[in-house]
């Protein structure tokens, strides 16, 4: 509905304004039209500083520099930006409009489905994007410089699934140029967490390598249509980038190809040079993974599929933006009568936090540092510089969103020729920024004491039996790893058959009422397992390290199949299994790589506390 406050004007330069798309800390979006001769006429979107702010230096240079780079950026899977203009003091920018919808509502659509995205339409859709990317990252000073332009926010809502099948990359407007930002200052962090590379959390300069892992995060999600790092708070979706253990895609896609995920997990390496070097490289490994399976979609059966899953929604906003344009076109319309309010929808920033459409992959990390609890802090205001949605995008329009397209928020005229617009923000008292300041201080203070501690406690480590069988010991007392018959895999209930009892091993065979029975082991096939998991135990002891022993007695059961691929994985206690503790030794446990047996093995490795 309209925004009650000051005014604007009903018209900017030579564009008419329609109705209001979205408003943020800093500027607003408008709907707009330019009329020509004939009745030649063309629907655009209109940036503009809000008129509180339109004499500050700071937004104006931030809003000029956008404007400037976007003008480069003349690629057909990039929004377009067609002029910088200044009507009485108000600069604004004249964008192209684009109908259609942002990747990340068709990720909560299929999600709630419990569907999946065709791997067709997955390779047509990054295709497009690392088009985009490379374009970008390449681009060139007239004098054959590079420009070093990295996006720094790639995001599947700032991924654009237009009408008719064309992929475009929104929102330049926190891009990195030659270690230079018009938005912002080196050492600063924008974006959103989520899809940050680890270096860009950290404050420190990146390179179009940062924008590689956060593709890498959006394919990680259309494939899996869960979260990868997205957690309930922003200190969890921090530790979850920068130390989360990147489960294996197939854990939720099974059909994926191996191929794909060797492109992902070097896609997603923490460090920035074991990744792809360019987006080129991760689009063009991405199509090579998914070449066997089937051609990648065009634009015409993307736009066919965007249309088929949204066709209810892209119909009521042609509706309404049909609706927008004809009352601007009717003379009464332009007197004192208000439009009528269309609804807003969600956004993805309203749901980011914690989104049950569309939600994470198991987390291992902890809600604490060690001892210390973070507890949230009410004196903390919202700065301007990220708008009302609080999630860090910069300035001048911090609320821009496009989950499933701009809800239309029409003008209401007051009668006087101008539309109501916002209101200008009173000035804040230096009291909170003080307090703050404060509370920063005294938390940097408690993190220190605990880092200190943490220095000077000896290590927690959990050992893993690892044991060889004397020829002459009997079944009943085969050390560990135990291979059983008739195992069960523990994430689908199927059964795994045991390997052919070697001569002289003296096994015994299954009772008749189907029970397990427990063979003895040959020794060299017993170093063979305990060697297949020696390389895993550091990360079985981190994660004892960071989410506390497990209890006296407990052991994993690792199904294998006849690859010696790991089928399932189960902890006794079964208490264990629902832990960050269990969580995190699963993740580590499903990379093992056991030696191919004829018909797959059950092996059974005891947590013993050393």
């Amino acid at each position: 509905m309209g925004i009650p406050g000051g005014h604007a004007p009903t018209r900017l330069g030579r564009y008419e304004l329609l109705a209001r798309l979205a408003t943020g800390g800093m500027g607003e979006i408008f709907l707009a039209r330019l009329e020509g001769a004939a009745g030649f006429e063309k629907l655009f979107v209109i940036k503009r500083i809000l008129p509180h702010l339109a004499d500050d230096a700071r937004f104006r240079q931030m809003l000029i520099g956008e404007a400037r780079l976007a003008s480069k950026l003349s690629h057909a899977n990039i929004c377009q930006v067609y002029e910088l203009g200044e009507t009485d003091g108000q600069l604004y920018i004249v964008m192209e409009y684009l109908e259609g919808i942002t990747l990340l509502p068709l990720l909560r659509k299929k999600s709630r489905e419990q569907g999946e995205l065709e791997l067709g339409f997955v390779g047509g859709v990054i295709q497009q994007v690392a088009d985009a990317l490379h374009f970008a990252h390449e681009l060139k000073e007239r004098d054959g410089e590079a420009l070093g332009i990295v996006h720094r926010d790639v995001t599947p809502s700032n991924i654009f699934l237009t009408e008719a099948g064309v992929v475009k990359v929104l929102d330049f407007g926190i891009a990195k140029v030659k270690d230079a930002s018009a938005n912002t200052q080196t050492g600063t962090v924008k974006g959103k967490y989520a899809y940050m590379a680890p270096e860009q959390l950290r404050g420190r300069s990146v390179d179009r390598r940062a924008d590689v892992f956060a593709l890498g995060v959006c394919i990680y999600e259309m494939v899996a249509l869960r979260r990868l790092f997205q957690r309930k708070t922003d200190y969890l979706t921090f530790r979850a980038v920068m130390e989360q253990p990147i489960a294996d895609v197939r854990r939720y896609r099974p059909d994926v190809p191996d191929a794909l995920v060797a492109a992902l997990a070097r896609a997603l390496d923490r460090d920035p040079s074991n990744r792809f070097d360019s987006a080129r490289q991760l689009g063009s490994a991405v199509l090579d993974a998914l070449a066997p399976f089937g051609r990648t979609w065009t634009q015409g059966e993307i736009s066919d599929f965007v249309r088929s899953q949204f066709a209810e929604q892209i119909e009521k906003r042609s509706s309404q933006v049909a609706g927008a344009v004809q009352r601007s076109t009717s003379p009464s319309s332009r007197a004192a009568m208000p439009l009528p309010s269309f609804p807003e929808e969600p956004t993805d920033v309203e749901l980011d936090d914690e989104d049950n459409e569309f939600p994470a992959v198991d987390s291992t990390i902890s809600e604490a540092p060690l001892e210390l609890r973070p507890t949230p802090n009410p004196l903390r205001e919202k700065s301007d510089f990220t708008g009302h949605t609080g999630q860090n995008t910069p300035p001048p329009f911090g609320n821009e969103t496009s989950a499933s397209g701009h809800s239309l928020v029409p003008l209401v005229h007051n009668g006087t020729g101008s539309v109501v617009g916002m209101q200008a923000k009173p000035q804040r008292s230096l009291v909170w920024p003080l307090l703050a300041i404060a509370m920063v201080g005294i938390t940097g203070g408690a993190l220190f004491l605990v880092y200190k501690q943490t220095q000077e406690r000896p290590p927690t480590t959990v050992n893993i039996t690892q044991t060889q069988v004397p020829p002459d010991r009997t079944s009943s007392d085969a050390a560990i790893p135990v291979v059983t018959t008739g195992g069960i895999d523990a994430g689908s209930g199927r059964a795994v058959a045991a390997p052919p009892d070697p001569a002289g091993s003296g096994a015994k065979k299954p009772g008749k009422t189907g029970t397990t029975q427990v063979a003895r082991t040959p020794v060299s096939e017993t170093e063979a397992l305990n060697a297949a998991m020696r390389p895993h135990v550091p990360q079985i002891q981190r994660c004892a390290t960071e989410h506390g022993l497990p209890p006296k007695g407990a052991f994993i059961e690792i199904n294998a199949d006849a690859s010696g691929k790991v089928a399932g994985v189960k902890l006794t206690p079964a208490s264990v299994m629902g832990t960050p503790l269990g969580t995190c030794i699963r993740n580590v446990v499903v990379q093992a790589k056991f030696p191919a047996s004829e018909a797959g093995l059950g092996m059974k490795f005891p947590l013993e506390l050393k």
